[in-house]
């Protein structure tokens, strides 16, 4: 099974995360959490397991770490939404309330 690092340990860029909230984690795909960033309460998602390390046989047999996307530098890092999809009153926001599941 793939080794990928933990979502609950990203705190890259280190002067900007303060706090890491996992509030959904799928290993094989994505994970999403609350975090502190530059002080304000945002949400951050990022991939596991990138496309190319699936093709990777030491990262698919646990020999070397997943580091999945999106990375800087060779460190996780997290992807932050921008204020205006998480908006009650935008069109993105209301789109992904809109889609049934």
């Amino acid at each position: 099974m793939a080794n990928y690092r933990d979502p609950k340990t990203i705190y890259s860029p280190q002067d900007m995360i303060t706090d890491v909230d996992v509030i959904f984690e799928d290993h094989d795909t994505v994970s999403i959490a609350k975090i502190k960033w530059n002080d304000s309460n945002v949400i951050g998602i990022r991939w596991n397991i990138a496309l190319r390390e699936w093709d990777d046989t030491d990262k698919m047999n646990g020999t070397k770490e997943c580091l999945g996307l999106p990375i800087s530098r060779g460190y996780p890092t997290w992807f932050i939404l921008p204020d205006q999809i998480l908006d009650k009153n935008s069109d993105i926001r209301k789109a992904i309330d809109s889609i049934k599941l």
